[in-house]
């Protein structure tokens, strides 16, 4: 009870649907046998709501007082509860039952899941639910008795509580009304047979969905359909809704629902030149992927096994388009429409909506040659960009600018006022374009790298919570021809700047690198001792603004500890960790870890015989440690050894404390309750 009054539990922001808690066929009996075949393969009934929740505010009051079970499912002695805030699941243990685990699964923590409808020859049907949580909690499944639970219930009480806010139809969006394939010719044969997705009627199926099956909201409307072979791919105003007909007679039918909201970015690739007849999608979430599988050497009595390379499964879905009946820009357009509009509700700091890039001369000989070679970018004039992709490649929203934008070789990455896009150009001809679409509001973290000594090339990498392809995004910039630390500057005014802040200035271009600290032997310590001393920031902070601007104008240093020739840097808005690398200490690594994306954090004391404590901050950033097979990401954790001769670990405790996003309470009253000790049975 007392974690439930500190949970912040989701709102229904759009149009609740009625949801019917009748259990279905009550009348009807099942037979001993196929009481046992379901409880064997943990088919869950739907039983009255009523009376589930009655048990669980009063010999189990594990529900608030508000809270509603919606619907609820036993199997044999667990119970699955759908109340107004959560899922709930109830497991008894044990032969005598006294041992219960009640699980809590906010529908925040839901950013996908699927109902599945009986084949043929099936007893039951199935709901699995997705999250971006590491581990066994990843997906949830839970069969269900067919004829004995209302699956299209299941699925209205999930549309009420993930799905979101009520949109409105985009205008100008076709609905291909009374759409006829014109599949004559060769080429019509060709794409019929690689079940590439092509447009159909979006209001009949609109029509459909409302009705049978009951998919749909009341307030939700299909915008685009598209169909493959017998799978199909609905856009609505709320979701992405995909329908996979599955087994020979297609009767089993798997219907995927993600939010639009719970995409982290989205990419489309055109179709190449010649026999390439398809355009692929690819939207990327926070959810899992299957890792693959390492092959063996096999022995004398086993033969050798190839490896398994990993897929994306939920972290990346994919989606084929046919090129000659789909048109890739209204596509593109479409789902930055959807999927950008989190980046407009939460703008970061004030910024001006200009050009902060300048043409730079075309490399010639060498120059031109070893710039291709590393994929360095140099500046282009991004006005002239912003023109092209609003007027003929109208692949830009009517309120977005195109603020900084570079080029490497025959690729583009360009800055907008919503987002990166990144522009990679493939094939011979270069008829083959993917087309990446970052927005800010996904970057959970960024690193600015200097050049070296010997270096042609400064570095940016991006980090999201993305467990694929965009977990890490590296970019290189050619040194001397582009100013990194206006584009750090840039990213910070839109992941950590407020709305609140005063607008944000940038001063002249310098193309120079900001810092050099060779190796002396203070530096020579770090490789003995591990740890950090806490210094003074009053120069630091001025460092950071004017000779290195890294920080915002309302950013302060609270605290700052040196560590040889690397810093940590607390300020009011980030974890700044400052490494130099090198002999020469020119190359410098600048990573920015918002305090809004620090879920959690542990100090550890000194021993009796230790100089210092250790302090971790736990991330919502993705952190590969393997790309290889097996493939293994998991979740950023930072460290840091602080000498406390000097500092009071308590202090650092307390300052993480009050920058970390732990959310706000639901009141500021905790209520009375009882614990229960034992109980003498239990009624599940």
């Amino acid at each position: 009870q007392l974690l439930n009054t500190k949970i912040r539990w989701t709102k229904d922001r759009g149009t609740s649907d009625f949801v019917d808690p009748v259990p279905p066929n009550m009348d009807k009996r099942q037979t001993a046998a196929g009481n046992m075949i379901d409880w064997l393969g943990d088919n869950a009934k739907q039983v009255d709501a009523g009376e589930i929740e009655a048990i669980f505010k009063s010999q189990y009051p594990v529900l608030l007082e508000d809270e509603k079970v919606e619907l609820a499912f036993k199997s044999g002695r667990d119970t699955k509860c759908f109340t107004n805030r959560r899922i709930l699941f109830v497991d008894v243990k044990g032969l005598m039952g006294k041992k219960i685990e009640f699980l809590t699964v906010p529908y925040s923590s839901i950013h996908g899941y699927f109902v599945q409808t009986a084949g043929a020859l099936d007893r039951d049907t199935e709901l699995r639910l997705y999250t971006n949580m590491i581990g066994e909690l990843y997906q949830m499944n839970q069969d269900f008795r067919n004829g004995k639970a209302n699956l299209w219930s299941i699925q209205k009480v999930l549309c009420n509580h993930v799905l979101g806010e009520d949109e409105e139809p985009l205008p100008g969006i076709e609905s291909y009304q009374g759409h006829q394939d014109s599949t004559g010719g060769l080429f019509g044969l060709i794409t019929g047979l690689r079940f590439n997705n092509r447009p159909i009627d979006s209001v009949a199926m609109d029509e459909a969905l409302h009705h049978d099956p009951p998919i749909l909201q009341g307030s939700e409307r299909v915008e685009m359909a598209f169909q493959g072979h017998r799978d199909i791919a609905i856009f609505t105003t709320k979701r992405l809704l995909t329908i996979d007909k599955k087994g020979l007679v297609g009767k089993r039918v798997e219907y995927f629902s993600i939010p639009w909201e719970k995409f982290v970015a989205f990419g489309i690739r055109s179709a190449g030149y010649m026999i390439d007849f398809d355009t692929e999608v690819q939207l990327y979430t926070e959810m899992g992927f299957y890792p693959g599988e390492p092959g063996s050497a096999g022995d004398e009595n086993n033969p050798p096994t190839p490896p398994i390379p990993a897929r994306p499964e939920e972290s990346c879905f994919e989606l084929d388009f046919n090129k000659n009946a789909v048109d890739i820009y209204k596509l593109k357009l479409y789902l930055s429409q959807r999927i950008m509009k989190g980046s407009k509700i939460a703008p970061g700091a004030p910024i001006d909506v200009e050009a902060l890039t300048v043409a730079s001369p075309d490399p010639k000989g060498f120059e031109r040659l070893f710039q291709w070679l590393g994929g360095d970018q140099r500046e282009l004039d991004p006005n002239e960009l912003d023109a092209e992709f609003h007027n003929n490649t109208k692949i830009l929203l009517d309120d977005e600018k195109v603020m900084m934008a570079f080029k490497a070789g025959r690729d583009l990455t360009l800055f907008t006022n919503l987002r990166i896009m990144m522009l990679d150009t493939q094939g011979l001809v270069g008829c083959k374009v993917e087309y990446t679409s970052v927005p800010y509001r996904s970057i959970h973290a960024y690193t600015v790298e200097t050049a070296g000594m010997w270096d042609r090339d400064s570095e940016l990498y991006l980090y999201t919570r993305n467990r694929w392809h965009l977990a890490k995004i590296s970019m290189d910039f050619r040194s001397g021809k582009t100013d990194i630390m206006q584009i750090q500057k840039l990213l910070s005014g839109f992941v950590i700047g407020l709305p609140s802040d005063p607008k944000i200035s940038y001063g002249p271009k310098n193309y120079a690198n900001h810092e050099r600290n060779s190796v002396g032997m203070n530096s020579l310590a770090v490789a003995f001792f591990d740890n950090s001393k806490e210094v003074e920031v009053g120069e630091l902070d001025a460092k950071f603004h004017s000779e290195i601007p890294i920080l915002l104008d309302e950013e302060k240093i609270l605290r700052a500890f040196c560590q040889a020739r690397d810093m940590f840097l607390f300020t009011n808005r980030r974890l700044l960790i400052v490494d130099t690398k090198g002999m020469t200490g020119q190359r410098v690594n600048y990573r920015s870890i918002p305090w809004k994306y620090v879920d959690g954090f542990e100090f550890e004391t000194a021993g009796h015989m230790d100089r210092d404590a250790e302090i971790y901050c736990f991330t919502t950033i993705s952190d590969i440690k393997n790309d290889g097979i097996p493939r293994s990401v998991s979740l950023l954790r930072t460290k840091q050894s602080i000498l406390v001769k000097t500092t009071d670990i308590y202090e650092i405790g307390k300052l993480i404390l009050e920058h970390t996003a732990f959310g706000e309470k639901p009141d500021d009253v905790v209520p009375e309750f009882d614990i229960i000790v034992e109980a003498e049975e239990s009624p599940i």
